[in-house]
């Protein structure tokens, strides 16, 4: 995996293509002046070719950037990449939603055919087929999904730095070679859709597993659906609202629901069949498993029913994240979990649908971002930059420095503290920007939520479905 791949600035580049690991015990001195260098070239390259950054760079008198804080100003809120009306998923006008991408891509989208485009799926599997992008849609409560345009090349990137990650957080070396120990790859997921977990997981399939025959899901032909994601999210406004007899679902989805009908009938032979897959074909083998906490002790719970115990080799490695979501979930559930797979070597990150890089946690509970990614903690009521040096409660705000087909910077909408921007080292020792383990949206704080997160959505996906079954009856 060549880092240098993703346009870094070369010394950054240089630094990451060997031992990852390094980049989380770099000093201020030497990590931050490679951070700037590479802002600053990313900044005067996409400050003329995309629309939104130009005009907010314009707007903030700010033609070059000299310090890391001065980049502030140029991150764009979480909601740019959902700030198109939500008619024109109503309306079908496909046409407007991409001159709406288009402004905050460097790609070229002016000849892109939208025509006879009337659901989002179909939307981005055409943007699939006629350009280079392949856009991430993250999932919204308020029916508005955040679209990203990012580039066919970005997610083979990023599953490669995860792998890095992996191998060389505990050391050069400590841990596994995913893109060169092939091992089978497990996920009770959906294997297509454009969210970033479908197509992280379709990518590590033939990464880390060698191709789709190595690779168990649980819906291994069906799509998640963007328009479902959509619908789940008007649903929730709705209910809130008191207002779900007037929610309008347009022809096409209601098209499809003999689609879903058939899916959700066949929902516990799917269940089956995937434990009897990962028991007939893994069973005993060192696996590569994909799974937010909440739905692996779904996953445990029945398996442990079923008298599955020790299921897989000791060799095997976990991804998750995420923590419960707000589930209730028992004491001993990692216990259970663990006794179920059959091994406990798991590498738990921080991450978003916006960010390429992830942040793993330690052993002190501590979530360490890479250098690719330069974080801060804004003022929650002013929005001003708080001091890099200590330890600072507020809103997270993050400058991604991988993407290079458009900007990567963003304030979220988290509430974090976090410490380590100088040089006082985490209990576990590494150095450098670390989040504590307390993370929670600023909505929810306020009584609202404006996010669906990864954990939930396929829950909201489901209720959406029952939703749209029911118009049939």
């Amino acid at each position: 995996m060549s880092i240098a791949a993703a346009q870094l600035h070369s010394g950054l580049a240089a630094l990451l293509e060997g031992d990852f690991g390094r980049g989380y015990r770099m000093a201020r001195a030497e990590r931050e002046p490679l951070q700037l260098a590479a802002l600053r070239d990313r900044f005067a390259a996409l400050r003329g070719s995309i629309g939104a950054l130009g005009r907010l760079a314009e707007e903030q008198g700010l033609a070059d950037i000299n310090r890391l804080e001065d980049v502030v100003p140029l991150l764009f809120p979480h909601t740019v990449y959902k700030s198109y009306p939500l008619s024109f998923l109503e309306q079908g006008r496909f046409d407007r939603l991409t001159r709406w991408l288009d402004g905050l891509t460097t790609l070229d989208l002016s000849g892109f055919d939208s025509a006879g485009i009337d659901t989002i799926d179909d939307w981005v599997r055409r943007l699939d087929a006629q350009t280079e992008l392949a856009v991430i849609h993250t999932f919204g409560t308020s029916g508005k999904l955040s679209f990203l345009p990012r580039t066919k090349a970005h997610t083979p990137l990023a599953v490669a730095l995860n792998a890095r990650a992996i191998r060389d957080f505990h050391g050069h070396g400590s841990g596994p070679d995913l893109l060169v120990e092939r091992r089978p790859m497990i996920s009770p997921s959906y294997r297509l859709g454009a969210s970033s977990i479908a197509r992280g997981m379709a990518r590590m399939a033939q990464d880390y597993a060698g191709g789709l025959d190595q690779a168990l899901f649980l819906y291994p032909d069906a799509w998640f659906s963007a328009d479902v994601a959509s619908l789940a999210g008007r649903i929730k406004v709705a209910e809130a609202r008191g207002e779900m007899g007037q929610l309008q679902i347009s022809p096409a989805l209601l098209a499809r629901r003999a689609e879903f009908a058939a899916r959700e009938a066949s929902r516990a032979e799917d269940m089956d069949r995937f434990f009897a897959e990962a028991s007939r074909r893994f069973a005993g083998q060192d696996v590569f498993l994909f799974a937010v906490w909440p739905i692996l002790f779904e996953w445990a719970e029945e398996g442990l029913q079923r008298g599955l115990r020790g299921l897989f080799g000791p060799g095997s490695v976990l991804t998750t994240g995420g923590g419960s979501k707000g589930r209730v979930l028992p004491p001993d559930y990692k216990d259970q979990i663990f006794e179920f797979l059959g091994f406990e070597r798991h590498f738990e990150f921080f991450g978003m649908s916006e960010l390429m890089a992830n942040a793993p946690r330690c052993e002190a509970g501590h979530f360490h971002f890479p250098p690719l990614v330069v974080p801060f903690v804004l003022d929650p009521e002013t929005g001003a930059c708080l001091p890099r040096q200590g330890t600072h409660t507020g809103r997270l705000a993050l400058m991604d420095l991988v993407p290079e087909s458009y900007w990567g910077g963003f304030v979220t909408g988290d509430e974090v503290t976090l410490s380590g921007c100088d040089d006082v080292p985490c209990a576990c020792g590494r150095t450098g920007p670390r989040l504590h383990p307390e993370i929670r949206r600023f909505s929810e704080a306020r009584g609202g939520d404006d996010k669906i997160n990864c954990a939930g959505a396929p829950e909201a996906h489901d209720r959406a479905v029952d939703f749209l079954l029911e118009q049939a009856r």
